[in-house]
């Protein structure tokens, strides 16, 4: 009851739009950051001293791969922990640790420590399905699959701005 007697309404509900941007921008900003390295890593393999085309293109390959193969592997136990702890801090753990990964990649003197930086990148990334759900989640209902759709696009249209 308020002073003056009568009942008051409860506070509404966050704007759930003002949650789908936030989602949407922070999965765009990190597909893009993520994938923006990806073309120029041949080029960062030769600086380190890699010479052989050959050798250049294995070295590429198996550091671009590592990060996803592992992403997947991790993704079940990053859900877990996403239940367990909250979905932001999840998302917010997961590009956290790409930005101290992709700043340690300023600093390596080997080809092996990229890839070992690419596969640890793996074990701290998936933030993909969590950003989606987070959307899905604070949706209203008839805007569910809008919510998906925007974060969908977000995650095909960063990589495609970031190569």
């Amino acid at each position: 009851m308020t002073t003056s007697g009568s009942v008051s309404s409860p506070a509404p509900p966050p704007d759930w739009r003002r949650n789908q941007a936030a989602v949407t921008g922070a999965t765009f900003i990190g597909f893009t950051g993520f994938t923006l390295v990806m073309p120029f890593l041949p080029l960062y393999f030769e600086q380190l001293g890699v010479r052989d085309a050959a050798s250049v293109a294995v070295w590429s390959g198996f550091s671009l791969g590592v990060t996803p193969a592992i992403t997947a592997a991790m993704a079940p136990v990053w859900a877990r922990m996403a239940v367990r702890f909250g979905r932001k801090l999840m998302v917010a753990r997961s590009l956290g640790s790409f930005v101290i990964i992709m700043s340690l990649m300023g600093l390596v003197t080997a080809p092996w420590q990229v890839f070992a930086l690419r596969a640890i990148q793996g074990l701290f990334a998936g933030y993909g399905p969590i950003a989606m759900t987070m959307a899905a989640e604070s949706a209203p209902p008839d805007q569910i699959a809008n919510a998906i759709g925007w974060v969908q696009t977000a995650q095909r249209l960063g990589p495609a701005l970031g190569r």
